[in-house]
């Protein structure tokens, strides 16, 4: 059964977007009567039939509807940002574990520098990724995904909870000794390539982070973002993303 995305402020409009109507008519060759399952991204989900099919537009009737809420506690991610194709690829995958949250910062360490103007391009990019990541793995709520800020405004943003970055030479706890409680919200800090500086590790700390040990092997940005995404999703939720709940 296909999947497509409509967002929220389009749902009762009873069409798909434009380039979900070209997905279903143009690639997918779908056809009036067929059945497709419809979320907007926020957890609302339904089984719809689609009953006109054009090149640009495609028209849909709801057969039934309901809404999934993200299990707790939510986990979060701070990352840094590292080259384009591969933080391209985080996010797909940081979506595909079940992610709440993906906040991109501009470390001082990070390789890529983006404009004002990049930032809202990556980010609309980045939104784009998620959606696709979804679609195929069947997640119903995608992350927040914000545009990048400084590592000082997104550790202060963190919400309550957990909160940990690794680095290579801070030491720290191991995760299987971070993950003591059961809370609400568990945040992950993840350098750059050339780590954080101590004065973004001093930062991180006065906002309630805590080192972190993930190991003897020094991992790439990329790797220990999802290393800890699914070392967390795995012990509190039993699995990437949870079993869900359902209203």
């Amino acid at each position: 059964m296909g999947r497509f995305f409509i967002p929220a402020e389009l749902w009762k409009s009873g069409e798909l977007p434009e380039s979900e109507a070209r997905h279903a008519s143009q690639v997918l060759r779908l056809h009036p009567g067929d059945k497709v399952e419809v979320f907007d991204g926020s957890g609302r989900v339904a089984l719809a039939e689609l009953t006109e099919i054009g090149k640009r537009a495609v028209k849909i009737k709801f057969l039934n509807e309901r809404l999934e809420i993200r299990p707790r506690p939510e986990i979060h991610l701070i990352a840094a940002l590292i080259k384009n194709e591969r933080f391209d690829w985080l996010v797909q995958k940081a979506t595909e574990l079940g992610a709440a949250s993906i906040r991109p910062v501009s470390a001082a360490r990070s390789v890529v520098k983006l404009t004002t103007a990049d930032k809202e391009r990556r980010r609309a990019k980045w939104m784009q990724t998620a959606i696709g990541a979804a679609k195929q793995c069947g997640h119903i709520i995608l992350p927040e995904i914000f545009a990048p800020a400084s590592p000082v405004e997104a550790f202060q943003a963190a919400p309550e909870g957990l909160k940990g970055i690794p680095a290579v030479n801070a030491g720290g706890a191991p995760l299987r000794d971070f993950f003591t409680q059961t809370p609400e919200n568990i945040t992950f800090a993840i350098g750059p390539e050339g780590d954080w500086t101590d004065d973004e590790m001093a930062c991180a700390q006065s906002a309630g982070f805590v080192s972190l040990n993930l190991g003897r092997h020094v991992l790439r940005s990329e790797t220990a973002a999802l290393h800890v995404l699914s070392a967390a999703a795995h012990h509190f939720l039993g699995g990437a993303g949870g079993i869900g709940e359902k209203l």
